[in-house]
């Protein structure tokens, strides 16, 4: 197989986990090897909640509304590695897919999620289609570069306008809030109003 016929049909592959973040998860990443030596899979809580997104996307009564889970949980479980899934899955399977990371520290940010959502990318099978840096990630084609992206962006309750206008028709758009509970009221009501405008 020649190098664009491997990339032809990697890119089918992927293209079938358009609606199925759980499934792209299976397929993506190298799980029972190396830094993933030991797991199957994802844990089944992380399963359960890509599942549920898939279930949404699935839906005709649902796809077309905003799908919104939260997750409450202790420490050191595994959200922000389901996080990583999410953003890979998500970037993987729609062209130009946009998304905002933020979180209730630029320090939970900077050392916690940011790290594995990058280490979530360089494990997978489609790492080489990405440009992974400190504050976003994009598609490394030059023509999507600014649309195709995931910001990782600190918010501001002195500026919550900086979430305003969050605008990608007919497109994706995926906006994780980490730490979620700590992020003022104001930041959430400016990203629904951004959600209502669409």
């Amino acid at each position: 197989m020649t190098p664009a016929e491997f990339e032809r049909a990697l890119a089918e592959d992927v293209a079938q986990y358009v609606y199925d973040p759980l499934g792209f998860t299976y397929y993506a990443f190298p799980w029972d090897s190396g830094e993933l030596a030991g797991s199957a899979g994802p844990r089944k809580w992380q399963g359960a909640v890509l599942e549920t997104i898939g279930n949404h996307l699935q839906s005709i009564e649902t796809i077309y509304q905003p799908c919104q889970v939260a997750v409450s949980s202790g420490k050191g479980v595994g959200k922000s590695a389901l996080v990583g899934m999410v953003i890979d899955w998500g970037m993987s399977t729609c062209v130009d897919c946009k998304v905002i990371l933020t979180a209730n520290t630029d320090g939970q940010l900077r050392t916690k999620t940011w790290p594995e959502v990058s280490k979530w990318f360089n494990l997978s099978i489609n790492k080489h289609w990405f440009s992974v840096e400190a504050e976003s990630i994009t598609i490394r084609n030059p023509a999507h570069k600014r649309l195709w992206r995931c910001d990782r962006i600190t918010w501001s309750e002195k500026n919550p306008e900086a979430f305003a206008g969050l605008h990608n028709e007919g497109k994706r758009i995926i906006i994780i809030f980490d730490e979620a509970s700590s992020i003022p009221d104001v930041i959430h009501e400016v990203v629904e109003r951004s959600e209502e405008r669409r």
